[in-house]
């Protein structure tokens, strides 16, 4: 998905500290490599991980939140061994948060996984992927490769699609908010013609704080130039607002 690989290539640069990279995306130090940690989330719920080796607590990394359906940017770092051996583990902490859709705040719930670390598929250790599961399972893959790659080694192939579920829902906010902001123009157009004073005194003493720069030319609130000046923004705007809600409702999924 091109939204991911955009991700990528901003956060290319943040590297928070690790140390420089050859080939293969890592740094090695005796029998164990310096890589950078990515995490994707296949799920609708938010959550956070940290990545801990259970042989030196102090090798450990992570920590970012990541949204639903989403994918994270580079954090730095964790060791892995330069040659990978059967029995290597690395201890996942997650939290997440449930989606209730009521507006409700619930607990974050907390897990430790201890996964497995898969053969590296070129003999070589690279980054370090965190990948939440949809069935909210935990699974780990060192590659330098990403998951839409041709020959990316991980059992899930390709960045995260929403469910049309999530997506409807994540689409009835955009609604909601569209159509609310279509009734504020309409009903600050109404107000302007029925109580112009009253009006003209919100909007000239909001546009002091917020617009001076363009109101400044103007003698005051009943200066008519400023008269139309306000007119003509709450129109633009209500054509704008309404031009919004229209795009939105033809993008249901």
């Amino acid at each position: 998905m091109t939204i991911y690989k955009i991700l990528f290539s901003i956060f290319v640069f943040l590297l928070c500290g690790c140390s420089p990279r050859g080939e293969s995306g890592a740094s090695r130090s005796g029998d164990r490599v310096s890589v950078s940690i990515h995490g994707v989330n296949y799920t609708e719920d938010p959550f956070e991980f940290s990545v801990v080796d259970p042989r030196d607590e102090k090798n450990n990394g992570g920590g970012e939140h990541i949204g639903p359906y989403a994918a994270g940017g580079i954090v730095c770092c964790f060791k892995l061994p330069a040659k990978w051996s059967p029995g290597t583990v690395i201890e996942v902490e997650s939290r997440y948060w449930l989606s209730t859709g009521s507006g409700e705040e619930i607990s974050a719930i907390e897990k430790k996984h201890t996964v497995e670390l898969p053969a590296y598929a070129n003999g070589k250790a690279g980054e370090l992927w965190v990948l939440r599961r949809s069935d909210g399972g935990i699974d780990i893959v060192s590659s330098d490769l990403q998951p839409d790659h041709p020959q990316w080694p991980g059992n899930i192939k390709g960045w995260p699609v929403p469910s049309r579920e999530f997506m409807l829902e994540r689409w009835e906010l955009e609604r909601k908010l569209a159509e609310l902001n279509v009734r504020n123009y309409q009903e600050s157009i109404v107000e302007l013609s029925r109580s112009p004073k009253s009006e003209l005194q919100l909007a000239w003493a909001s546009d002091k704080i917020h617009a001076w720069d363009e109101i400044k030319e103007f003698s005051g609130l009943e200066d008519p130039a400023y008269v139309r000046y306000v007119e003509k923004r709450y129109a633009e705007g209500l054509r704008r607002s309404k031009y919004r809600l229209e795009k939105i409702m033809k993008a249901r999924p």
